[in-house]
């Protein structure tokens, strides 16, 4: 079973596995702390049985008026969790916070 929340800052420490693959690009922890602080509502893991993260997307807003609109900047999913469409999912899931904010 699949849970997709808000990635908290205990996350940071758990999702190092996500990054390792070669598909995946990686940041330094003050990004991602930025992402986490400054837009808590685009930043999303998706969480296995055991706790085991298998992927996240994180994004933010830009824009201003008609111009607008959220952002992806990283979507990701373990190798072993791939072809589940769970990017889809994550991907549908920022899309749905775009329109409502």
């Amino acid at each position: 079973m699949t849970t997709i929340r808000r990635f908290c800052c205990n996350d940071l420490l758990r999702f190092s596995s996500v990054n390792l693959d070669h598909l995946t690009e990686t940041f330094n922890m003050s990004f991602y702390m930025t992402y986490l602080a400054r837009w808590p509502d685009y930043f999303h893991v998706a969480e296995g049985p055991g706790k085991r993260i298998m992927g996240y997307i994180m994004g933010k807003v830009e824009g201003q008026g008609e111009s607008w609109h959220g952002h992806v900047t990283a979507v990701t999913v373990a190798p072993e969790y791939r072809r589940q469409q769970l990017a889809k999912k994550l991907m549908n899931l920022l899309e749905d916070i775009s329109d409502k904010m």
